[in-house]
């Protein structure tokens, strides 16, 4: 039988917002009282509960990953980034001349990029590595390191290209990290289908370089004319230009949703259709429409909220991928043996430090 022919599986995730949010808001409240200390358990008890809500084949996923293995994490991020940010903007600045503590602001930047690199692959291995599907455990082979200095060099030929090859760097991550990926023993694969891996995704990403370039320009133009018509010759209201300086960029966000949309939507879909395990293919369906208002449902709930109920917003973004994927054909899963992928017990590490998944996991 061809993949083409195989049975398609639903992904299937039952969480219902509003008993999403009533855990969102306990643990907010629980993590303003005690400083933010409380977010350890907070992000364990919001991923068991979206965990344990998404399945395949009728069976549910597993999440076993404990408070104590995210604070280890922590206090290895203590040391090695969260003292030295404090330092380099806090510090520096009042200890330091303004050109030395630009330079070392920009070093800092400029280190922060592999750095973040690093920390989602660890952030992704050790999630994989306390999810259980039908008591099998995943796990993220490879190097940290490995992974963070390919992606500096992709981000230094995206800066060069002026974003243009955007869509290579992020195929190419989809690959090292899928590639590495583990279901017990056996691995994922990204698979070649005779095209190029960036197919389909250039006239997505134009659209979204040109269009929101243009928006910009469009709305600084604008927002410079009704500056000018507020000019009596006095000078125009200081709170006058501060309300359409916030319009400006709320309109900018919101063409920068629009015009990206498709680009998101095509290269998920894109990346999905690449992935396989033991013959066994995956399919996507996300809309530029559906992306685009699920999206701003997120921001309209991250932004009010100061971030505390960025769960939510993670929660909207895992139930739209999960209820839109599907897997075509069965692997052999009663020959799939126990990962021999190490656990680790050390958490998120970096990336608590960088908070890349808003609490509630990046699958």
């Amino acid at each position: 039988m061809t993949v083409e022919a195989a049975p398609a599986q639903p992904f299937v995730h039952s969480g219902k917002f509003f008993n999403v949010l009533g855990l969102a808001l306990k643990n907010a409240a629980l993590t303003v009282l005690t400083l933010t200390l409380y977010r350890f358990w907070a992000r364990t008890a919001m991923r068991r509960r979206l965990w344990s809500r998404a399945s395949v084949s009728g069976d549910p996923l597993e999440y076993s990953g404990t408070s104590a293995e995210l604070f280890r994490g922590f206090l290895i991020a203590l040391p090695t980034f969260f003292l030295p940010a404090m330092f380099v903007f806090y510090i520096a600045p009042l200890l330091m001349d303004p050109v030395t503590a630009f330079w070392l602001g920009a070093g800092f930047y400029l280190i922060a990029v592999p750095l973040m690199a690093a920390a989602r692959y660890l952030m992704r291995r050790y999630q994989l590595a306390r999810t259980r599907w039908r008591g099998i455990r995943m796990g993220l082979a490879g190097s940290a390191a490995s992974f963070a200095w390919a992606s500096f060099g992709w981000t230094i030929l995206q800066m060069l290209s002026l974003g243009w090859y955007t869509p290579v760097a992020r195929m190419n991550r989809a690959k090292l990290m899928w590639e590495n990926t583990r279901f017990g023993d056996q691995p994922f694969e990204f698979t070649e289908d005779g095209h190029p891996p960036q197919r389909g995704l250039w006239w997505p990403f134009a659209f979204g370089w040109v269009g929101f370039g243009a928006a910009s320009v469009g709305g600084f133009i604008a927002l410079s004319f009704f500056i000018g018509t507020a000019n009596d010759g006095e000078g125009a209201d200081p709170a006058y230009i501060g309300l359409l300086a916030l319009a400006w960029i709320g309109a900018c966000a919101v063409a920068w949703l629009v015009c990206w949309a498709p680009y998101n939507a095509a290269a998920m879909n894109r990346i999905a259709s690449l992935i396989a395990i033991d013959g066994a293919r995956f399919q996507l369906k996300a809309r530029t429409i559906s992306l685009f208002v699920i999206t701003l449902a997120g921001w309209f709930i991250l932004i009010p909220s100061l971030t505390l109920l960025a769960p939510m917003a993670g929660f909207l973004q895992v139930r739209y991928v999960l209820c839109r994927l599907h897997i075509i054909g069965a692997p052999k899963f009663s020959e799939i043996g126990q990962s021999i992928v190490e656990e680790g017990k050390a958490g998120e590490s970096l990336g608590d430090a960088f908070d890349l998944d808003m609490g509630v996991g990046v699958l």
